[in-house]
C-alpha cells in the first residue's frame, strides 16, 4: 500500500496572525461571500446587477467555509430569477499565509503556509433574461458604481 504522507504543521509557540487573502481588483459584477453576508441583500444585489444594470454575468466567490455558503447563495439567487441564469462553479486550492508571532521577543516572525478551497460562481443571463429586463426597467444611473448618490431616475 502506498501512504501519501502529509506536510504537518510544526507546534506553533506564539500567536498566528491569519492574513487576509490576495484577490484582483473588484468589479462591480464580483460578489465576495463573508460570514456577514444576508442572503436576501446577496441576493437583492444580483437581481439589481443582472435586470436593472443589464450585466450579463455576475461572479460569486467564496473561500474555506463560505464554499457552502455561496452555493445556497447562487442557488437563491437563480430561483429569484426565475432560473433564467445558468450557474458555472468552478474551484480551486489557493495558498494562504499566516505571520507566527513569537511570545520569546527575542526570536524572529516567522511565516507559515496553508491551503484553502474556493469556489467560483458564475451566473450566465440566458435568453429569458431579456424579457425579465423589460418587465422591470433599465436605470439611467447606476448605483454599483456609484454608492455616494442613491437617487434613482
Amino acid at each position: 500500500m502506498d501512504e501519501i504522507m502529509l506536510e504537518k504543521r510544526a507546534p506553533v509557540e506564539g500567536s498566528i496572525h491569519k492574513r487576509t487573502p490576495q484577490r484582483p481588483a473588484s468589479v462591480p459584477t464580483d460578489i465576495y461571500i463573508s460570514t456577514k453576508s444576508k442572503r436576501s441583500a446577496i441576493v437583492k444585489r444580483v437581481r439589481r446587477l443582472m435586470l436593472k444594470e443589464n450585466h450579463k454575468s455576475v461572479v460569486i466567490h467564496g473561500l474555506g467555509a463560505m464554499v457552502i455558503r455561496a452555493t445556497s447563495m447562487a442557488l437563491a439567487a437563480q430561483e429569484a430569477l426565475e432560473n433564467q441564469v445558468t450557474l458555472k462553479p468552478t474551484t480551486e486550492t489557493i495558498a494562504l499565509i499566516d505571520d507566527i508571532i513569537p511570545d520569546d521577543m527575542d526570536k524572529d516572525l516567522e511565516t507559515q503556509k496553508r491551503h484553502n478551497s474556493i469556489i467560483h460562481i458564475t451566473l450566465e443571463a440566458k435568453d429569458g433574461l431579456a424579457e425579465l429586463q423589460r418587465k422591470t426597467g433599465q436605470i439611467i444611473h447606476h448605483p454599483s458604481r456609484n454608492r455616494r448618490s442613491r437617487r434613482w431616475q
